[in-house]
């Protein structure tokens, strides 16, 4: 994953664990939109925390489609 894909294309990563997650995120350009899924509170707020993004949720995709009024993309 070299280049922003604009399309109906979902990368799927696979990671050992959190922290490599967000070595992965930090490594890279910083995304537009970051969703993070867990039943962890403390791991969301974490991934939060230590990443930057254009927007985030957890748990939820369809936030930033239904409030227009939450950021977008951009960072």
């Amino acid at each position: 994953m070299e280049e922003e894909i604009f399309g109906p294309v979902l990368p799927i990563v696979s990671v050992k664990n959190v922290d490599e997650a967000i070595e992965f995120i930090n490594r890279r350009e910083k995304p537009l939109a970051l969703y993070v899924f867990s039943n962890d509170k403390k791991l969301i707020k974490r991934v939060i925390s230590e990443t930057s993004s254009g927007g985030v949720t957890g748990n939820d995709v369809i936030m930033h489609f239904f409030l227009s009024t939450l950021p977008f993309g951009g960072v």
